[in-house]
């Protein structure tokens, strides 16, 4: 997975040992109150509030995480597909390529054979896009991406091997081959 905002997972965790430490006051207060019998109860609760807290750090950084590779999908100019048979799986790379120049890439195994982190994905990565020409780039020295801005026609191919485009953001492609001093 791409971890981009490192620091909000060191937040969250120095948050999660701080309310670990706080959760031994449960039983204390217990004890100051009911003495044995609430010290008792504060120590059945404890590790209920300890699992609550668990899980609620797990949700909110997981859900952290498919927003940013949802916010990386939707930001693509060009999306780009491959799907190799091997087998009985069916491998698929997909690369989004967007107008701020950075290439996000997902590799998918169907079927998967073990789970996975984020939505049946094996791996993404981030790529740079290097502008070749006026009207072409290049993703991770092998994807060559070819733009026909009057017919709207976007070709693409790895090492001559032809690659489909699955949707394309005339706007944005636009946009970006506008502001490029090429």
């Amino acid at each position: 997975m791409i971890e981009q905002d490192f620091g909000l997972y060191v937040a969250i965790t120095l948050i999660v040992v701080v309310l670990l430490i706080i959760s031994n006051a449960i039983p204390f207060y217990g004890f100051m109150h009911k003495r044995w019998k609430g010290c008792m109860y504060g120590c059945l609760v404890q590790p209920v509030f300890i699992v609550v807290i668990l899980l609620l750090a797990y949700g909110i950084i997981d859900f952290r995480q498919k927003s940013s590779v949802r916010k990386l999908r939707k930001a693509a100019m060009v999306t780009l597909r491959k799907t190799e048979k091997k087998g009985k799986t069916e491998n698929t790379h997909t690369w989004y390529l967007k107008p701020d120049e950075e290439c996000f890439y997902e590799y998918k195994i169907t079927p998967n054979p073990r789970p996975s982190d984020v939505e049946g994905n094996e791996d993404t990565k981030l790529f740079d896009i290097v502008p070749l020409d006026s009207f072409s780039v290049c993703v991770d020295d092998r994807i060559i991406v070819k733009f026909d801005l009057e017919s709207r026609r976007v070709t693409a191919s790895e090492d001559d091997e032809s690659i489909e485009v699955v949707r394309v953001d005339w706007d944005k492609v636009n946009s970006y081959f506008s502001r490029s001093p090429h």
